[in-house]
Parts: structure tokens; C-alpha cells; sequence
């Protein structure tokens, strides 16, 4: 059994960057959110299952077709999300059979959540989906690795895709601003759509500055960066608790090779705020 949960427009996150893992079993290879607000709406349940695309199908844009949020939780309730055509019939399939079904909505927007179990063991979470004008349409996959539930936390029981940035992925901001890149706009809306679906009570989040300029400089800068980010948050529906910690130019950006990048590269990715926690 699965419901849908409505949601909004379409992001593309940049595969470049790798991203430290604290959030595990979300998948992103590229959707937005907006009208978070939307009300979550069942799917039918009676609906006939969606037909495999044929060769066609392959010739048109996967782009159009896209995960944005693949969780899976053994012992409770897994959750999807992405983007397709507008009003378009999706289908979910596992290892090549059909999980769960919904409809994108008028942004093109779509959202689940399925309480079916899947046994421990690896998967590759396929997307096909039918247009209005019945077009068929094959979309991108996720591979991730479903562990035993009493595998120890060390060894998670959700495995990400290492092609796919997770929702913590730096929202990341202009040379002395509080402005976000094109970048980290698209991880905000990530981040945004990952809480509205998980629905956290409490959130913790860091924010940064590169190097130069002074401490205090550098910690007001910070603070200001993660009200920017706590604005966008609540401005999408997030009604949970915001726990906002400044770090100033304290903490540089480790979850990448910094010798082998540019130096302006590497002061990007300082620029930013990052999801601590989440409880």
C-alpha cells in the first residue's frame, strides 16, 4: 500500500562534487520541489499496471523522467520522488517488477510512499511512464544495496548510489554573500523536498565561510547564510525545529580531494551550509 504526496518544479544536481554520506538510502540524480505545501492525495490503487517502454521510448529525453528522492527503510515505509512529464502515469520497478504506481502532477512532480518490504539484497530502482498523449518514456535508474536489519549502523541498512549526491549535499554561496550558486539553489530545494517527505522534528544545520577575511567576519557571515537557508526551508512547508550553528571559516569543506581541485573550487565549496542532523 502507497500514498502520493504532491510536490513542485525540476532541479538537476551536479554530479561532481562528492558528498560526505550522513543521510543514507536517498538517492538524488536530479528533481526540484516547489507548492510544498500541497496536500499528500492517495493514488489509485486499481490503476492498470504501466507496460514496459518498447524501443521508442528509449529515443526520447530521460531527462524528462527522474528520481530525486529513492529512501528505503526495511523495517518501515520507503519513500520516492522525482520528476516527469506533467500529469504523466509513472511505474517504480525493482530489480525489473513493479513496486508502485502514481500520477506527476501539473509541475510534473512526483511522490510516494509504499509500505512494501523489500528482501535485504541489491536493486536497481528503474522509472517508466506514460504521457496523457500515451507516450512512453523510460527514465534513469538507481542501484543501491538493501543490508539485513540487524546489520550494525556501521554498515548501513541503505546503501547510496555513488553516482547520486545525497540531500546533504552543500548549499553553497557567492564570494562574500548570501546569495546561493545555481548550485546551491538546486541542493536547498534537494534538502527541502528530503525534510517535507521525512518530516523531522528537529533540524541542525552548519554554516561556513571560506578562508579569507576575519573570524568575526567570517561567523556573522555564516549566521547570516543559515537564516538564508532556514527562510528557503520554512518558505517550502518545513514546520520542524531549526537548530542554526555558525562556524565561521573554522571548518573547511573535507568531503573532497582538496589538493586536487582548483583553489577557487575549494573556496566554493567553503561557502556553505550543511545538514548536521536530523531527529
Amino acid at each position: 500500500m502507497y500514498r502520493a504526496i504532491a510536490m513542485g518544479a525540476a532541479l538537476v544536481l551536479a554530479t561532481t562534487v562528492a558528498v560526505r554520506q550522513t543521510i543514507v538510502g536517498v538517492a538524488d540524480i536530479g528533481a526540484s520541489i516547489s507548492k510544498a505545501r500541497q496536500t499528500p492525495k492517495p493514488s489509485s490503487a486499481s490503476r492498470d499496471p504501466i507496460r514496459p517502454p518498447g524501443p521508442a521510448a528509449e529515443r526520447l529525453d530521460q531527462s524528462s523522467l527522474t528520481f530525486d528522492v529513492v529512501s528505503i527503510d526495511p523495517q518501515g515505509p520507503s519513500v520516492f520522488a522525482g520528476q516527469a512529464p506533467v500529469n504523466a502515469s509513472v511505474s517504480i520497478q525493482a530489480n525489473g517488477r513493479e513496486l508502485a504506481t502514481t500520477t506527476a502532477d501539473a509541475t510534473g512532480a512526483w511522490a510516494l510512499t509504499t509500505d512494501r518490504k523489500l528482501a535485504p539484497g541489491e536493486y536497481e530502482f528503474s522509472l517508466s511512464a506514460q504521457s496523457p498523449q500515451h507516450d512512453a518514456i523510460a527514465g534513469r535508474s538507481v542501484r543501491l544495496v538493501v543490508a539485513p536489519p540487524s546489520a550494525p549502523a556501521s554498515s548501513s541498512a541503505k546503501t547510496q548510489s555513488a553516482s547520486a549526491p545525497s540531500a546533504n549535499a552543500p548549499i553553497t554561496f557567492t564570494y562574500n554573500d548570501t546569495t546561493f550558486t545555481p548550485e546551491g539553489r538546486r541542493a536547498a530545494d534537494l534538502l527541502a523536498k528530503y525534510l517535507l517527505v521525512q518530516q523531522p522534528t528537529t533540524v541542525s544545520l552548519t554554516g561556513h565561510a571560506d578562508e579569507r577575511g576575519s573570524d568575526q567576519y567570517n561567523m556573522e557571515l555564516s549566521r547570516r547564510r543559515l537564516a538564508v537557508v532556514a527562510d528557503y526551508l520554512r518558505g517550502t512547508g518545513f514546520a520542524g525545529k531549526l537548530e542554526l550553528i555558525p562556524k565561521g571559516r573554522s571548518e573547511p569543506y573535507t568531503a573532497v580531494d582538496r589538493h586536487g581541485l582548483p583553489k577557487e573550487d575549494v573556496f566554493q565549496l567553503d561557502r556553505r551550509v550543511e545538514l548536521l542532523d536530523t531527529r
